[in-house]
Parts: C-alpha cells; structure tokens; sequence
C-alpha cells in the first residue's frame, strides 16, 4: 500500500499562493520576436482555446464551496479556493497578452469549453473538482509542447511559469478531493472515482484531436500522450489513497 503525502492545511495553501504571487518567475515581456507562420498556424487555434478555458471566473464553484462551507464549517477553505481560482486566471492574463501581442484574436466561446463550462456547472463541488484535476494533469505535458512548439522566449517563459504553477495545482486539488472524501463510504469513493476515470478518458482523446497541431511537434503521438497522461493519473491517485487502485491502460 503505498504511503499517503502529508496533507497541506487550507491556511497553508493560502499562505503558498500569495507567497506564490509575489515571486513569478521574470517575463520580458518586452520580447520582440514574431512568430513564423508555420509557429503561429502550429498554436494559433490550440492557445486560443487553452487561454479561453484558463479565463474561468469560477463563479460556481465558488457558490458550490460556499455550500460545502455552510454545511462543514470549513471556512479556511475558501480563500484557498479564491487564489487558486486568480492563480488560474492569471495563466489565463498571460497567454492573452501573448497572443494580443502577436496580433492573434482572442477566442470568445468554442463548442469544447462550453461543453466542459456546462459539466462543470451540473456537479457537485466533488466532481467539479475532478474535472478541474483533470485539465490540471493534461496542461502538464501540454505546456511542455507548447514550450517546444516555438522558438519565441517569451512563450517559454510563459510555459515555464505555468508549469510551475501547475506541480502545486495538483496536489492542491488532490487535498480538496481528499477532505471532501473523509466522511465518504469507500464505495462511494470508489464509485466517484471511477466517473472520473471515464471523464479522465474522454478528455484525454478530446485534448489529443484538438491540440494535435501542437502535441506531434514534440513527437507525441497518440499512444505516448496517452500513457503519458494515465501514467500521472495513477500515480497521483496511488500517493493520494489506497481506495484508488492502479489500472495499467
């Protein structure tokens, strides 16, 4: 069985992102490369859709803690939840501005984020947060493509600090998940979990589709961004509780 990390308190979460908010990592954003048109047809549509899907204000979620709040008493959890949601909205400040500098438009609606904005908004604060876990583990290898997608320094360092940012969304995600699991049956638990594995899969292969441009340019193909994902998925889960068992996909 394997050993569960220490889970972080809520005050200790809000200490980390405010923390985390003084000390980004440096953006020139005086940066005056130009992509080539090969780099801006590359990431064009697929940065436009990740930065509308990081634009979230978060506002139901937000109503679904203020329940669980009400009814649990724990109040710390909040505030946490308020930064994590500005840290994500920042992410998603920084890949507009890189796209406004390039004079690439901004996306306002696409039939993806709404469908994934309309799931969010019919769960429970439990599987919502699945589902933000979920985009959490699939950024990871995504920025890293993007990082590898372009030579401009600027989106670099963009992806840089996103992936920074995102190590510590994990596990900040897993402590929520598991707090809100404590007074949970394992079958319960079990069965949440297994929801999540299928949301897991059908967004992993709707990533793939959208986001092929920019994934095979780092030599992803569908079977290692696959493995890639699922492999994190259950490592997270065996470190977060023994309720959930590997599966070898």
């Amino acid at each position: 069985m394997p050993a569960q990390p220490l889970q972080r308190n809520w005050e200790t979460w809000t200490a980390y992102f405010e923390h985390n908010a003084m000390h980004l990592l440096t953006i020139d954003w005086d940066d005056k490369y130009e992509l080539t048109q090969a780099e801006r047809s590359r990431i064009t549509q697929s940065l436009q859709q990740f930065q509308l899907g990081e634009s979230s204000e978060g506002k139901h979620t937000i109503a679904q803690a203020q329940r669980y709040v009400s009814s649990s008493g724990d109040e710390s959890y909040l505030p946490a939840l308020r930064l994590f949601i500005k840290e994500e909205q920042r992410h998603a400040e920084y890949l507009g501005r890189f796209l406004q500098q390039q004079r690439i438009a901004l996306a306002h609606s696409h039939p993806v984020d709404s469908v994934f904005r309309i799931l969010r908004r019919a769960l429970n604060l439990e599987l919502s947060i699945m589902a933000m876990l979920t985009a959490e583990i699939i950024a990871v290898p995504y920025y890293r493509a993007v990082y590898d997608a372009t030579n401009s320094p600027l989106l670099r360092q963009i992806c840089r600090q996103l992936l920074r940012d995102e190590v510590h969304h994990l596990q900040f995600q897993l402590d929520a998940l598991g707090k809100l699991a404590e007074k949970r049956s394992a079958l319960g638990v079990a069965l949440t979990h297994f929801f999540h594995r299928v949301l897991f899969t059908g967004t992993v292969l709707i990533v793939w589709q959208q986001h092929r441009s920019v994934l095979v340019n780092t030599d992803y193909t569908l079977r290692k961004f696959w493995r890639t994902n699922w492999q994190q998925f259950n490592l997270l889960f065996a470190k977060h509780s023994p309720l959930y068992q590997e599966t070898t996909l």
